[in-house]
């Protein structure tokens, strides 16, 4: 199992969204083995060449089946360095599990090792569990206001159900990435936060606002662009590239003095 204090080079932040098909007399939220996935949100970050690049996606049922939900799923965990997600160890990954076996899909490794992942390993990093140091939960809403992330702007888990019935499968996949990128800033602002320094937010994060800028399809994400905490980290992150643009540039030019000296 990876160490938490390794930082990967690439991460994926996922959600998943769901019906259930239980309906509880009280109200209250029905058991976990009740639910089918019918949304999932994968946010990507991977950090090339000192350059962050995002791959942001989400598929709902209706669009493909719920066999290529599962199977994407598998797929884009096998190929991640590190997992992250907000009380998945309790919900996303044993709802997924659980749906692959309904599904008769056993041959899914990266879901079953995901699923299977150690509380206190670093392959799955559930923000649920570290922002609480492994006592109670709370929801991802309440840290992200915290923190200065925007999330459920456009709806909230409690509102699948009913649109998916009515067959608002768009509201349902914005949704849903929104909370998988929500996840992903959450996991920068733990990882700067843990290993105190600020670069490992500012410098994503800022690139992240490109990406929205510049992929059309994604202008629903804007108000991560406009967000307090984004605010904060454009600036920061262009003095951290400033200054590590002249680092390089004086190593240059050491390296350049130095090879003179030998050609002497």
């Amino acid at each position: 199992m990876r160490n938490q204090l390794h930082l990967p080079n690439s991460v994926l932040a996922y959600d998943i969204e769901t019906v259930s098909t239980a309906q509880m007399p009280d109200g209250s939220f029905p058991p976990w083995p009740t639910h089918i996935p019918v949304a999932i949100g994968f946010a990507r970050a991977e950090l090339r060449d000192t350059v962050w690049r995002f791959d942001l996606e989400a598929l709902v049922v209706g669009e493909v089946d719920e066999d290529k939900l599962l199977r994407e799923a598998d797929r884009r965990m096998r190929e991640a360095e590190a997992i992250t997600s907000f009380n998945g160890r309790q919900f996303d990954a044993l709802v997924l599990r659980l749906a692959a076996q309904r599904r008769r899909l056993f041959g899914l490794s990266g879901l079953a090792d995901h699923a299977a992942a150690h509380r206190f390993g670093g392959d799955h990093v559930d923000l649920a569990d570290l922002y609480a140091s492994y006592g109670r939960k709370v929801s991802l809403a309440s840290i992200c206001d915290e923190v200065g992330i925007p999330v459920k702007t456009s709806t909230s888990g409690g509102d699948v159900a009913a649109l998916w019935q009515a067959g608002q499968i768009a509201q349902i996949r914005d949704y849903v990435l929104e909370d998988a990128v929500a996840t992903l800033c959450l996991w920068f602002a733990w990882s700067a936060a843990r290993h105190a320094d600020e670069t490992l937010i500012t410098r994503p994060l800022a690139a992240l606002a490109r990406h929205i800028e510049s992929t059309p399809t994604l202008d629903y994400l804007q108000p991560f662009v406009d967000c307090e905490l984004m605010r904060w980290a454009r600036p920061k992150a262009l003095q951290a590239d400033i200054a590590a643009a002249l680092v390089r540039a004086q190593r240059k030019l050491e390296q350049q003095e130095q090879e003179r000296s030998f050609v002497s």
